[in-house]
């Protein structure tokens, strides 16, 4: 058995296994799955208001706020400069974060002729970086 086989996890693994082999294309959502950190959370850490940003993080995730209106706060919170998110990239890049195993399950699926793509409602320069790394153009 692969890898992934052993470490499937959940109740509902056969019917998972038959839409994977079923798609055409497989989506992946890039923070806390295909990397296992938020990414924002982590530059928020890097400019030093990471609790409080975490706080809005889990707020948004909860349902309990509007996605636009998470990523405002939170960004009126950070107040990020393009310098200041290329100074944590270097420092923290986001390909060191994936998540054990993802990029061979990707190159597998790739393999069995499946398009895979990646969602995110995070920064580009953050996804590009993980993108490459776990080669989805």
């Amino acid at each position: 058995k692969s890898t992934m086989a052993s470490a499937a996890v959940g109740e509902r693994v056969p019917e998972a296994r038959a839409a994977l082999r079923a798609a055409d294309a497989v989506c992946f959502d890039v923070d806390s799955t295909v990397i296992n950190k938020e990414g924002i959370d982590e530059l928020a850490a890097f400019l030093g208001v990471g609790e409080q940003v975490a706080a809005l993080t889990a707020s948004a995730m909860g349902g309990d706020v509007p996605f636009h209106e998470a990523l405002a706060n939170r960004l009126a919170v950070m107040r990020p400069t393009r310098t200041q998110l290329d100074a944590m990239l270097s420092t923290h890049p986001p390909a060191s974060m994936l998540t054990p195993g993802v990029a061979e399950f990707i190159k597998k699926l790739q393999s069995k002729g499946k398009h895979v793509f990646l969602v995110s409602g995070g920064f580009r320069q953050m996804i590009e970086p993980v993108a490459g790394a776990v080669g989805v153009a």
